[in-house]
């Protein structure tokens, strides 16, 4: 009797097979985590830049209302219609100080004054604000600078014109200001502003040697190495520290403290919230190798009522 043989139907795969199988199997692996990283890595830049932008306008937009309808009388009177300052003592992480903290106060006809019910029940009368804009490195939530849970945060503080009316005929708005309530959280704007900076335009117009006249742009910029302080007064503009003037065109200090606001720059530098989170970890020297990967940066120029 002739015997059939049948093909052995269990035979599996040779270790070749397997080896060759399982090494394709971690190429994709691989392959499929890289593009995953990279995925949420995308992602997340994203996601930060978006954040970090709507943080910027919010505070640019706000901003430029109040310089758009800033108030000053320059009639030679001796009250003081602007200052604005470096803020007060360190700001920020132990070591990681903010680098730059513009501190203002002036006059502004705001239109969300009394809580934006012009005409309304709480219109108390008046159409001149004062408003003060402060960046501090503080919690909140527990009122302290605890370093723990302390965020970089720009306050807003409004006062109505029933309450502004007392600070109309200072010639020390620092000093006269009520700046009890400027932290209240009722004045938050936004948070993550690691850098605050403002710059005035000023518009010099002299005499030339053939008799006609010149306007020389000079630009006060409130920063370390710059300014500490300027103020708009009804009799001229002063200040403390070193101005931007064009070169060669031979101003003195009373001729440009004679001269006119007619812009405000204002630049701000916005961090990520793994940003925060590292300048609060690292030492100064890490922090300044990373702090550029976490931040974004915008600015916007505000022409101001000529007065």
């Amino acid at each position: 009797m002739k015997t059939i043989s049948l093909p052995n139907r269990n035979k599996g795969f040779t270790l070749i097979e397997l080896l060759v199988a399982m090494t394709i199997t971690v190429i994709l692996l691989g392959v499929l985590v890289y593009m995953t990283g990279i995925s949420m890595d995308t992602y997340r830049n994203s996601r930060d830049e978006v954040r970090a932008s709507r943080q910027a306008k919010e505070a640019l937009s706000t901003i430029s209302k109040d310089f758009e309808s800033m108030i000053s009388r320059r009639d030679g009177n001796n009250y003081e219609w602007l200052y604005a300052g470096q803020e007060s003592g360190n700001q920020g992480p132990t070591g990681n100080e903010i680098p730059n903290t513009s501190r203002l106060i002036f006059f502004t006809g705001a239109t969300d004054r009394y809580n934006g019910d012009i005409g309304g029940t709480n219109d108390e009368g008046g159409d001149v604000s004062a408003v003060s804009y402060r960046l501090v490195f503080r919690d909140q939530i527990g009122d302290t600078e605890d370093d723990r849970f302390a965020v970089f945060s720009l306050y807003r503080h409004l006062v109505d014109p029933d309450e502004a009316f007392d600070y109309l005929a200072v010639t020390d708005l620092d000093s006269t200001f009520d700046s009890t309530n400027d932290l209240a959280s009722e004045n938050f704007l936004v948070e993550n502003i690691y850098e605050f900076t403002v710059t005035f335009v000023i518009e010099v117009t002299v005499p030339s040697t053939s008799g006609a006249s010149v306007t020389h742009t000079v630009r006060a910029s409130m920063k370390p190495g710059a300014l500490t302080e300027f103020r708009i007064k009804g009799s001229a503009l002063d200040y403390t520290g070193t101005l931007q003037v064009p070169s060669g065109s031979g101003l003195s200090e009373d001729q440009i403290k004679s001269g006119r606001v007619v812009g405000v720059d204002i630049a701000m530098t916005v961090l990520t919230d793994v940003g925060l989170t590292l300048s609060k970890r690292l030492g100064s020297t890490a922090w300044e190798k990373e702090r550029g990967k976490h931040m974004h940066h915008f600015s916007k120029s505000i022409s101001v009522p000529r007065s």
